[in-house]
């Protein structure tokens, strides 16, 4: 038989176990994730037929009014690979407006940005809307958001709403918030246009982060969950039979 002290040492050996499995099993403070596979290519230029480089991270317009070339919008995505923690932020890409005379009736209106990347080897996939506001470069005639002392600056506008997108990560939901462009890599100096000054160029970097979800309903419980239920289910029928049990001095 079972003497009574036993039987207490052996619920609290099982007791225990329990318990270290149910702390193991608490999330982190912060989840670790890998983003690869970071692309920017252009698409859907509007307002002008004189346009290359879609399909590509660089898309060029108009026909140009001097030897500088052609205006355009540059994105060069960040390292092929990229080690992120959950709530902090991290930088995408940089963004580059280049502006350049161009001859009248020649310039764009609009472009898209398709952007790309993997989560832990998941794809997921982002579009962008870029309003662009060529101007005559005629002295006297320059926009309210004219800032050089140059005729005439030229505007891209970020007409998009930036969006997220939603995964899980150990039974846990995540998701990952683009927050826009910024003037630094902190995230810290948000701009959501570029004013760029006739033969000069503007840049900003896409910051996201990934953030845990509110609602983490987990529907199937982790294994080392199941085991401290199993524990802690036999140290209760173990308890039950105790009463059969007599003390034996």
């Amino acid at each position: 038989m079972l003497k009574s002290a036993e039987f207490v040492k052996s619920l609290g050996i099982i007791g225990a176990t329990a318990g270290i499995v149910l702390t193991s099993t608490l999330p982190a403070h912060a989840a670790s994730f890998t983003l690869s596979n970071i692309t920017g290519t252009w698409d859907n230029v509007e307002g002008t037929s004189v346009f290359n480089g879609t399909d590509t991270n660089q898309v060029r317009w108009g026909s140009p009014a001097t030897l500088a070339g052609q205006s355009g919008l540059n994105f060069n995505s960040s390292s092929s690979l990229v080690s992120v923690s959950s709530g902090s932020n991290f930088v995408l890409g940089q963004l580059t407006h280049l502006n350049f005379p161009l001859w009248a009736g020649t310039a764009a209106s609009g472009a898209d940005l398709d952007l790309s990347m993997a989560i832990d080897g998941v794809l997921h996939s982002f579009n962008y809307s870029f309003l662009i506001n060529e101007t005559s470069n005629t002295s006297g005639t320059c926009p309210v958001f004219q800032v050089s002392n140059t005729p005439c600056d030229d505007k891209i506008d970020f007409s998009s709403p930036f969006s997220s997108t939603t995964f899980q990560k150990n039974g846990f939901n995540y998701s990952l918030e683009l927050l826009g462009f910024s003037r630094t890599l902190d995230g810290l100096s948000p701009v959501s246009s570029f004013i760029t000054e006739e033969h000069k160029a503007s840049s900003a970097f896409l910051v996201a982060r990934v953030v845990k979800d509110g609602n983490n309903d987990v529907s199937v419980p982790e294994p080392a969950s199941a085991l401290a239920v199993v524990l802690i289910g036999l140290a209760s029928t173990r308890m039950r039979r105790s009463k059969n049990y007599k003390l034996v001095r």
